[in-house]
């Protein structure tokens, strides 16, 4: 048996574990009491700072910010923006063990957009994946 890395997935773990631990810490930090909007403000400022630097690392250079960037990336700034406002107000309100899982739900949002606006191929483990995540959020939120 030949095993075969895919380094596609290999960084899907690395961003499942990241996001897992963001969302973690953005609930430490509303129970502690952070002002959402603050809170996001800090966490942007420290993306910034870094986000070249991971330029660097993975490219050997800064990329350039503006071929094929625009439009995309200003409007996924801003519903990035309505959704962290959102997430993180919800987590100074509740629990974070029920919004989490309901604002990742995007997940299946992006899937179906994938699958209708980009022609990407529909199959039945997609439908059963999309299909398990719409009912663990619902269990989660019970």
């Amino acid at each position: 048996m030949v095993f075969s890395l895919r380094l596609e997935l290999v960084f899907a773990v690395v961003a499942f574990v990241c996001f897992g631990l963001t969302d973690f810490l953005r609930k430490k930090g509303a129970a502690a009491g952070a002002n959402p909007v603050g809170y996001l403000i800090v966490e942007t400022l420290v993306l910034l700072a870094l986000v070249p630097l991971a330029g660097l690392v993975l490219y050997g250079r800064v990329p350039d910010i503006f071929h094929g960037t625009a439009p995309y990336a200003l409007l996924s700034g801003l519903t990035i923006m309505v959704a962290l406002v959102a997430m993180m107000s919800g987590l100074s309100m509740g629990e974070g063990s029920v919004v989490i899982p309901v604002s990742r739900l995007g997940l299946a949002l992006a899937t179906l957009l994938s699958l209708v606006l980009l022609n990407e191929s529909l199959t039945w483990s997609k439908i059963a994946g999309i299909g398990l995540a719409v009912f663990a959020v619902y269990l989660l939120s019970k």
